[in-house]
């Protein structure tokens, strides 16, 4: 079989049996279904954000709709079999053509289609219904790989680009085992599915894709919330009733610890945003939950857009044989980020930086940007404020309802600009981002990729734009050498590449060490001046009074 035909196949839904068939299209109706492709798209994302509130219904069928619909449903008529990798000669195709790094023993063949997942290992239909009703027609490279990997009981690592699917492509083979395993005739078995991430808001969004995965299954999930766990501790509930649990790492120790929840049945435990959970500051979490996974048999996944050579060899000590999956490159950004650094001399050259961009229609909604503490967040969130922008802030002194209520509102369009620190930077997905501001630059090459990576996702295009001043110095080195393996050389100008190479040790010491930067003003200098005039004034009003009391003594 031609693996090249990828390049050009379609997809057609066939309602009625709820199953998807993917195969070459006729030449004639390729651009048709180019068209049609188009149009989803910007209705996927126009469906989630509608910054400026003009969406409109449209309920005419125009003749163009009507032929194309009638194409589309004698292309539905034609039985044309799915694209399969049946052959070792297919899968040194497929990962050549989707730049896929396989490593390991005994490498499963990859799947060309979900379809592919019926003949190959039995998926659940009404899975695969679910699938296709969330409009998840097609796997991406991530999912071909990992998938029957992880369906053949072998540990993973895998390593893809922010937006590639990452999610869908542990929770697919998590579902259907803990599925297939399901004690028969056995009630609150135990807890066998165990996502760990480590922030609230990615553990969230991990919950809300499984639970459209196992629509209509008997299958107790539950995410690890503040409400749960206290049911948990006060013996409200007991854990042994759910099948599949998400969850962030301290959360879940507290109730380890105080012996409320059982993890010795785990049979499937998923790591996500893996280089985060072995770095410092969570591994000693991660250790600790693992000691407690004690299942000979458990099957271990860990997932990232960047794993560093130290999380793989720490990967490689809790694992058995693991297959080893990277896509693109283990420290590159997806190529359709358009990134771009800009030297802004100072602090107060960042401000200008963004003003500048209003001016000339470069600020285009809706907006992320990232700074490097809350106290900073805080003061631009002020600033943009004051510019009469429709902005809101989010970071970790803000309660998780807060945090919610604010992701909700930016989704939904009703903020156009959202300012936070790195406690969005990993995972949590946004659709139809159009640009990310690094307003501070990131402390590693593994932040950057990890930040800007919330535009651009699913194969759409987005801008990042780094601002740096001259005590920058040494964190670009590392974001440029992320531009280049992402091909993104137009991004900087050629003085910038001169700047030092960092040591491990600086490396080391930036990364866990805030760069100190000066004040955000978030005072226009008129009235700093009045403020200033106006405390001089009551103090010289103070030492006037104590002189004529020291007079009248």
């Amino acid at each position: 079989m031609d693996i090249f035909r990828i390049l050009s196949r379609g997809a057609s839904l066939n309602k009625k049996k709820g199953i998807t068939t993917d195969y070459a299209l006729p030449s004639s109706t390729q651009k048709s279904a180019q068209k049609h492709k188009e149009e989803t798209l910007h209705h996927q994302v126009e469906k989630e954000t509608d910054f400026f509130h003009t969406r409109k219904k449209h309920t005419e069928n125009t003749q163009d709709n009507k032929e194309d619909n009638a194409e589309d449903k004698e292309n539905e008529e034609e039985e044309i079999p799915p694209l399969e990798l049946v052959t070792e000669e297919d899968a040194h195709k497929f990962r050549k053509l989707h730049k896929s790094k396989v490593t390991g023993d005994d490498i499963p063949i990859p799947i060309g289609s979900f379809q592919d997942l019926i003949g190959r290992f039995q998926i659940d239909k009404k899975l695969l219904s679910n699938l296709i009703e969330a409009e998840f027609i097609e796997p991406t490279s991530i999912q071909c790989e990992s998938i029957p990997i992880t369906l053949n009981n072998r540990d993973l690592i895998a390593c893809a680009p922010t937006g590639s699917g990452k999610t869908l492509a542990f929770l697919i083979p998590l579902v259907q085992q803990i599925l297939q395993s399901k004690p028969s005739g056995t009630k609150n078995y135990g807890i066998r599915g165990l996502i760990i991430s480590p922030t609230n808001e990615l553990a969230i969004q991990i919950f809300q894709t499984l639970e459209t995965l196992v629509r209509g299954k008997k299958l107790n999930i539950a995410i690890l919330s503040k409400q749960l766990a206290n049911k948990l501790n006060n013996k409200i509930i007991k854990s042994d009733k759910y099948d599949i649990l998400v969850t962030t790492p301290l959360r879940l120790i507290d109730i380890v610890k105080q012996g409320n929840i059982n993890l010795s049945k785990i049979e499937q435990l998923i790591i996500d945003e893996a280089d985060k959970l072995f770095d410092h500051g969570f591994v000693e979490q991660t250790d600790e939950i693992l000691t407690h996974c004690t299942l000979p048999t458990i099957r271990k996944s860990m997932f990232s857009a960047t794993i560093p050579s130290g999380v793989e060899e720490l990967a490689h000590s809790i694992m058995k044989d693991p297959i080893r999956v990277i896509i693109g490159h283990k420290e590159a950004a997806s190529t359709t980020i358009d990134q771009k650094l800009v030297f802004t001399g100072n602090e107060q050259g960042k401000l200008l930086a963004i003003r500048q961009m209003i001016q000339q229609g470069e600020f285009k909604p809706p907006i992320i940007i990232f700074l490097q503490s809350i106290t900073r967040a805080k003061a631009l969130f002020h600033e943009l404020l004051y510019d009469k922008l429709n902005v809101d802030v989010i970071h970790a002194e803000r309660t998780p309802k807060q945090r919610e209520e604010v992701i909700k509102r930016f989704k939904n369009g009703d903020i156009w600009v959202l300012i936070t620190t790195d406690v969005l930077a990993r995972g949590v997905d946004f659709k139809g981002v159009n640009l990310v501001i690094n307003y501070d630059v990131p402390q590693s090459a593994q932040a950057y990729v990890h930040r800007i990576g919330r535009t651009g996702r699913g194969g759409k295009s987005g801008r990042a734009v780094t601002f740096f001043t001259k005590e920058d110095d040494q964190l670009i080195k590392p974001i440029i050498n992320v531009m280049k393996q992402s091909d993104c050389h137009d991004g900087y100008s050629g003085w910038m590449e001169n700047m030092a190479k960092l040591s491990k040790n600086e490396k080391k010491n930036i990364k866990h060490h805030e760069m100190e930067r000066k004040k955000i003003s978030t005072v226009p200098k008129v009235v700093k001046q009045k403020r200033k005039q106006r405390q001089d004034m009551i103090e010289a009003s103070k030492k006037r009074k104590q002189m004529e009391t020291q007079q009248q003594e």
